[in-house]
């Protein structure tokens, strides 16, 4: 260990309860996530009080210490990572400590799907399902607004976030939510919140044409800030503001959630197809029905999902270029059933653009179904050889409508830079993950990759679309970010300014001026871009409110 992390260990343990390391094994841990992108940082605090992470934070002003928040180290954009102080919220803050009828308050640690397995006993769900539900905790969920396939009903965190604790770059810890205002400024008592208030409410006032101006058009984005929809007549929306900054705003050390009942019926149905613009134009005539999700997977992971398992080699025809896998769900099963049926007609017999088609209402079924999206993606990155399917310009989202006229756009740009790419999506709601197969150790194919973003990024603009539709900026996408907003860019940067004037919050995410940070800090090769789960990500051992037993049986 260095001098200058010694010192910085010795001081923090004197300064907070949570364990603090800065030695090297505990730096290289930390050094990576999912994403292509290693960075070591200084050292690594385990906060256990949002007194601790206040403590961290002024430490960090102090002494110039960029802080980057981390939870379970699923991200793809390498948005935890950094050079200063990792701040790893997953192994104390997992406390669910309150549930009310239709909202639960918890700690950003607490892991997902934990959390819907809490509410599942009295009939409830947290609606954003993100594929990594297993580990992913609930304050990565709100830092890069995770969605999910069931976007269709629940659409992302930021619908959901209705309060949070947060601490600020200066170690002030504040309650906000949708703040009130009067004759256009805030009366809080509090003189900091109040000032933060009215100087956010001036610059989204100011800018509120360029803001409504200069948003895509696709369904979903979570590229840069969101400020549309933050500031109205009598209020402005923290928490909308926040939900999505990554870390660069704020630290969240407790989240009020709003849940959604339970549905009492679902049905599933896959749909294949000869050829991916058949799915593509499928999908419109999918959405009529109100699906919940309609997600898509082409032969790439058709072919891998029937080589590793026998029952997707039966379930799936060899033929399949394409499949669309389709959910419904309401309160009466014959119903749910029935509009399953009517749309598997329309698409297979009436519109003939499915040829075979698969429907269940079985509950084991269903999830094997389901196991297609959520357990063959991720086998994509366990494939042997150098070449991996990365995830670099895996998150980009186009109007739905557009899918029959952008895919073919995307397979004529892969076919440029002789790239072969994997797909797989959310159709149903313009969401597309793109894996284009690289060797990132060739300097070649990361010239290939620059060319690849830049172009495929020209046509998502084109086509109204955005380069983050649910996956964070962080390292692989904030350099592109200015070309998605033009002028509003600068908003984001005023933004910025008020919430961390010393840019110390995850520095050069989102607001950054290195045009190359893409290209930046890529991993060696042999290190597989896998998550780091530590042992404390798991779903076993979290503490309940003492409320909770008999509210939930």
């Amino acid at each position: 260990m260095d001098p200058e992390r010694e010192r910085i260990q010795e001081d923090l343990r004197g300064l907070v309860r949570g364990e603090v390391r800065c030695d090297d094994v505990f730096v290289q841990l930390y050094s990576t996530d999912a994403s292509i992108y290693q960075v070591r940082p200084l050292g690594v605090v385990r906060p256990r009080t949002a007194h601790d992470v206040a403590a961290c934070l002024r430490y960090a002003a102090e002494r110039q210490i960029p802080i980057h928040a981390r939870g379970a180290g699923t991200g793809l954009a390498g948005e935890s990572l950094g050079p200063g102080l990792v701040l790893d919220f997953s192994c104390h803050f997992r406390r669910i400590l309150a549930r009310h009828d239709e909202r639960v308050r918890v700690q950003p640690g607490v892991v997902h799907e934990r959390l819907n397995a809490f509410l599942e006993r009295s009939g409830r769900t947290f609606g954003p399902d993100p594929a990594m539900s297993h580990v992913t905790t609930l304050g990565s969920v709100a830092a890069i607004d995770g969605a999910g396939s069931r976007w269709l009903k629940y659409g992302s965190a930021r619908r959901h976030v209705l309060a949070m604790q947060i601490v600020l770059a200066d170690g002030t810890v504040m309650e906000v939510g949708r703040e009130p205002l009067v004759g256009g400024q805030s009366v809080d008592a509090d003189p900091r919140k109040r000032d933060l208030i009215n100087r956010l409410a001036d610059v989204l006032g100011r800018n509120a044409q360029m803001i409504e101006r200069h948003q895509p058009r696709s369904r979903v984005n979570r590229s840069g800030y969101h400020l549309a929809g933050v500031l109205s007549e009598d209020a402005l929306d923290l928490p909308r503001l926040l939900v999505g900054s990554e870390g660069t705003l704020a630290l969240f050390t407790e989240l009020e959630l709003a849940t959604q009942p339970l549905p009492r019926h679902r049905g599933l149905a896959l749909l294949f197809f000869e050829r991916l613009e058949s799915a593509a134009r499928a999908v419109e005539e999918i959405l009529t029905f109100a699906p919940t999700a309609c997600d898509l997977m082409d032969r790439r992971h058709l072919t891998l999902a029937r080589e590793t398992d026998d029952r997707f080699a039966q379930l799936i025809p060899p033929s399949a270029e394409a499949m669309l896998l389709v959910e419904q769900d309401g309160e009466d099963g014959a119903g749910v059933r029935e509009q399953m049926r009517a749309l598997v007609d329309r698409i297979r017999r009436r519109r003939r653009l499915a040829f075979d088609a698969r429907q269940t209402s079985s509950p084991d079924e269903m999830e094997l179904y389901w196991q297609l999206p959520r357990r063959v993606v991720p086998t994509l990155y366990r494939l042997k050889g150098s070449t991996r399917a990365v995830p670099f310009v895996e998150d980009i989202a186009a109007p739905p409508e557009t899918l029959p006229k952008f895919l073919p756009e995307m397979q004529n740009i892969l076919k440029q830079h002789q790239v072969t790419a994997a797909l797989f999506g959310h159709a149903g709601h313009g969401q597309l993950h793109i894996r284009p197969f690289l060797d990132l150790s060739d300097p070649q194919h990361v010239a290939v990759l620059q060319q690849l973003a830049n172009d495929l990024y020209e046509a998502v603009f084109r086509f109204g679309g955005t380069i983050s539709g649910e996956h964070a900026d962080g390292l692989s996408r904030t350099p592109f970010i200015r070309r998605q907003y033009g002028p509003l860019y600068h908003v984001f940067r005023e933004v910025k300014r008020i919430f961390d004037p010393l840019n110390l919050l995850n520095p050069g995410k989102i607001v950054g001026d290195d045009p190359e940070l893409h290209l930046r800090h890529l991993r060696p090769s042999e290190l597989a871009a896998t998550a780091i789960s530590p042992p404390w990500a798991s779903t076993e051992g979290a503490r309940l409110p003492a409320s909770a037993g008999p509210a939930t049986g």
